[in-house]
């Protein structure tokens, strides 16, 4: 069957995985924005705070660009997406995933099984396993053996949980650090 050209444009990926097995945390985010799409990297809005708190937590030792998010792989750090085909300005423009995108997603995550599974946000938690997400940080659930967190989203649109957002990356940073089982980086 041929694809009408929309349907094939809709199906390219804006942006491929960043992932490596056995990495500390895989960050899930829902879809590219569109200064992702347009630049080809991850969380590169100007306002997204995400390569920030990376750094400020002790994830990575300075700020990383958006244009050097493969090095994120080297601080045992790996970055998907539920859409790497859509460009968005707001998750709840997204349609609902389907059962079959949620299941590749978490097929994805337990070929790759990091040492935790971290959502940006309670909405992307939401649409990447059907259910609502009631609390912050760790939760009682797994993915294989990946522990789950959920962090506030890195959004602009989240500023106002600022203090509250660091907390949670420095708490899962924590978490990863008492395992006792270092991440070793990458040439």
């Amino acid at each position: 069957m041929v694809l009408p050209e929309t349907t094939k444009a809709q199906q390219a990926t804006i942006l491929p995985d960043i992932l490596a097995p056995n990495l500390d945390v895989i960050f899930v985010g829902a879809a590219p924005s569109h200064s992702s799409a347009e630049i080809g990297h991850f969380y590169a809005g100007p306002t997204n705070k995400f390569w920030l708190l990376l750094a400020q937590a002790g994830f990575t030792p300075r700020k990383l660009e958006s244009h050097e998010d493969a090095e994120a792989l080297r601080y045992g750090i790996g970055l998907t997406g539920i859409y790497l085909n859509l460009a968005t300005s707001a998750n709840h423009l997204l349609p609902t995933p389907t059962a079959e995108q949620r299941e590749a997603l978490r097929t994805k995550l337990l070929a790759f099984a990091p040492r935790f599974v971290c959502y940006n946000g309670k909405d992307v938690y939401t649409m990447a396993t059907g259910r609502v997400c009631t609390d912050w940080g760790e939760q009682e659930e797994r993915i294989g053996s990946s522990r789950v967190f959920v962090v506030h989203s890195s959004s602009a649109r989240a500023d106002a949980w600022g203090r509250e957002r660091l907390v949670l990356y420095k708490e899962l940073k924590s978490l990863i650090a008492a395992e006792h089982r270092p991440f070793e980086m990458r040439p």
